[in-house]
This record gives C-alpha cells, structure tokens and sequence, in this order.
C-alpha cells in the first residue's frame, strides 16, 4: 500500500470513529424524539443559565483548543456565553462534516452546553481528526474563523 494511500486510509479510520462515538451520544438523546415532530432537538436549552463548573470549564476549554488551538483557548474565561457561542460552533461543524461525511444525526440538533460538557473528549478528538484530514479541515477552519471574534467577546463579557 502507497504511504499516501495508508495515510488517507488511517485518517478514515481515525475519522469514522471519531464520528462513530459522536453518533451514538447523539442517538441516545435524540431516541425519544421524532424527525417529523421535532423541529429544533437538543439535549438542554442552548442558553444556559448558570456559570459552567471548573470542570465543565476544563472540558469546553478542551473543545475549544481543538478549534482555536489551546493558547488562545487558555486565556478565555469559559463563561455560559462562551458556552452558547462554543455549542453554536460546535453545530456547525458537525453540520459541515455531515455535508461531506453523510453522518446521520438527528433533525435540527444543536449541541447544548450539556452536551459538550458530556461529550467533550469525543468533540475534542473528533476536531482534532477532522483539522489533519484536508477534506474537513474546511469546517473546523471556517467555523474557527467565523466565530473567533464572538467568542473573544463572549469571554471577556461583552
């Protein structure tokens, strides 16, 4: 097998089950609701009213550096705000990589900031997979790049 051939073939591998795992925490809240009924799912209210805990700090700080990187990630005060910008993101990600993946995931589904606090090492290796593949790079890049400047002011409260 070609070293470039390998190459492509490790990151499918590494790809599929990154989405894999994404899939399947997004199957089992999503079980209970219909496609047809359901116009927007999520797995809580995308605002979130209370501050997220040091640990759930930890972890959207983790998805976030897979995004940003982690020196731009690590100075940002991960607040509910920068949670709603960072669930928003995360969405379209996934929402961009289903277009090239034909990932199925349930109708309408933004990832909430119990999501992300649940699912923060898949995310975060998800994206992490998603960046080394040139197909998919395109997502996290332009989603990076879209929502840079809100979460910069998310962060800082403004």
């Amino acid at each position: 097998m070609s070293e470039q051939r390998l190459s492509r073939w490790r990151s499918t591998v590494a790809l599929t089950a990154a989405c894999a795992a994404l899939v399947a925490g997004t199957a089992g809240s999503a079980s209970a609701v219909s496609t047809e009924s359901a116009a927007r799912v999520s797995v809580e209210a995308t605002t979130a009213s209370a501050a997220p805990t040091p640990e759930e700090q930890e972890r959207l700080r983790a998805i976030a550096g897979a995004i940003w990187g982690d020196s731009l990630a690590a100075g940002w005060d991960m607040n509910s705000e920068v949670a709603d910008i960072l669930s928003t993101a995360t969405g379209e990600i996934l929402k961009c990589s289903e277009a090239f993946a034909l990932v199925p995931r349930p109708a309408g589904f933004i990832p909430g900031m119990g999501y992300l606090v649940n699912y923060w090492k898949n995310l975060r290796d998800y994206f992490l997979v998603v960046s080394q593949d040139r197909t998919y790079r395109v997502c996290v890049s332009a989603t990076a790049l879209n929502y840079r400047s809100a979460i910069e002011m998310a962060s800082m409260g403004i």
